[in-house]
């Protein structure tokens, strides 16, 4: 059975590229553009990473991932992704509850990497 992805960012090029390429990387992927519909899908359950931006309109990546940290998804793998510098108190948080950030722009193939590791593990 595949595992599963969640992948929330308003940018639906990025959304339909990226899910694109971990889909032929074996992934079972869902994309979403609003993060409210992500954190509510991420909350029924079902998915064995998540991958976020962080800049989003609705509500903001780190906002996002706090309230699915503190909720039922607990430890699961979490990735950040965003082009903006992020301040200490933010990466402070992404260190304590093991996200992984992502730098935009990546080499696609440095996603799939991260992803997979921290799948196997």
């Amino acid at each position: 059975m595949p595992k599963r992805i969640c992948l929330i960012d308003d940018e639906e090029d990025f959304t339909d590229i990226t899910g694109t390429l971990l889909q032929f990387q074996g992934y079972e992927v869902k994309t979403f553009n609003d993060p409210r519909d992500g954190l509510n899908a991420v909350n029924a359950g079902g998915f064995d990473a998540v991958v976020v931006d962080i800049m989003m309109p609705h509500m903001d990546g780190l906002s996002l991932m706090r309230t699915l940290r503190a909720g039922t998804y607990g430890k699961n793998p979490m990735f950040a992704l965003s082009a903006k510098r992020l301040s200490d108190e933010d990466r402070k948080f992404l260190l304590t509850h093991d996200i992984h950030f992502v730098p935009k722009p990546f080499e696609p193939r440095r996603l799939v990497e991260l992803i997979g590791k921290a799948l196997s593990t």
